[in-house]
């Protein structure tokens, strides 16, 4: 119980966070754009990289030491409905990602390196 109410706070801090992250992005007047490791400019937007970093850290607090497939597969599928607002956008993210999100979420690697790695942010 103790743990799902830190999830919830978490994600509603996070999607506070990242409402004025973009605001900010938007009203910039210059925005560079992104370059992969290929020179190519990025697609994702920058929702999809927040919508990213929220998915990983509430699941990665909620997986076990050695998480399974399966259990990173049902925490990313349930992890979004705690996001009110972005419930929908979060479920067609994780479906697009899910094979590369459960890799990356079976590592050590930290919610920004992960979105990184898979080329989200």
């Amino acid at each position: 119980m103790l743990r799902n109410i830190f999830l919830v706070s978490l994600l509603i801090f996070a999607v506070c966070a990242a409402h004025w992250e973009i605001r900010e992005v938007d009203s910039a007047e210059d925005q560079d754009k992104e370059i992969s490791a290929d020179g190519m400019p990025k697609q994702q937007s920058s929702s999809e990289c927040i919508i990213c970093k929220l998915i990983v850290k509430a699941v990665k607090t909620l997986l076990s030491h050695k998480p399974t497939v399966d259990e990173i597969k049902t925490k990313l599928k349930k992890g979004c409905d705690v996001l009110n607002q972005r419930k929908d956008p979060c479920k067609n993210f994780v479906e697009k990602y899910m094979n590369k999100l459960i890799k990356e979420l079976m590592t050590d690697d930290a919610p920004n390196k992960v979105c990184s790695k898979i080329l989200i942010c």
